[in-house]
């Protein structure tokens, strides 16, 4: 084989292997602080809490939204870290239609320092699903891995998350 041949296939092949190390930080771009299974993540924010309601499938707050429900906000787009996001899904935010999802929120002073007892009814925090600590941990990590910091919601995107290249959601991407 000739020298230029020779280092041109050696560059490609060192270049495969940086790349390969380097594809799942490329994908999934967790933060050091990051803990939870962004793929069970994923479920609970599909399935489990009905977070897609509201915010989309691709949790930009616009996309694929219930009617019915109020449209939260852009989470691809939010500055918060893996404590306020922990904080928000765990106790919501009193006064909104963005519900709690600790069993004891609001029971013992965990959230906000505050009980139910301490709201008005019109501006007490509204319960959804509960979640284990767990569970919190991995929508935190789902939304850390494949929303947080991403620009406008893609075709592949929207396969992946519904595993289904198809799915009617994705209709309006390719």
């Amino acid at each position: 084989m000739p020298l230029n041949r020779f280092v041109a296939v050696s560059l490609a092949a060192a270049l495969l292997v940086l790349f390969s190390l380097a594809a799942p930080a490329i994908k999934a771009q967790q933060t050091e602080e990051t803990v939870g299974d962004p793929e069970r993540g994923r479920v609970v924010y599909r399935s489990v809490g009905y977070c897609v309601n509201c915010h989309g499938w691709p949790a930009d707050g616009e996309t694929g939204l219930l009617l019915q429900a109020p449209p939260g906000p852009n989470l691809r787009q939010t500055e918060l870290g893996t404590e306020a996001l922990t904080e928000i899904i765990a106790c919501g935010i009193p006064g909104t239609a963005m519900p709690f999802h600790d069993r004891a929120a609001y029971r013992d002073g965990r959230c906000f320092g505050m009980e139910l007892s301490d709201f008005a009814p019109e501006n007490a925090p509204v319960r959804g699903k509960t979640f284990s600590d767990t569970d919190v941990a991995n929508v935190v990590a789902y939304l850390q891995t494949y929303v947080i910091g991403r620009g406008e919601p893609t075709f592949e995107e929207c396969a992946e998350f519904y595993d289904n290249p198809s799915a009617a959601a994705c209709r309006g991407l390719e």
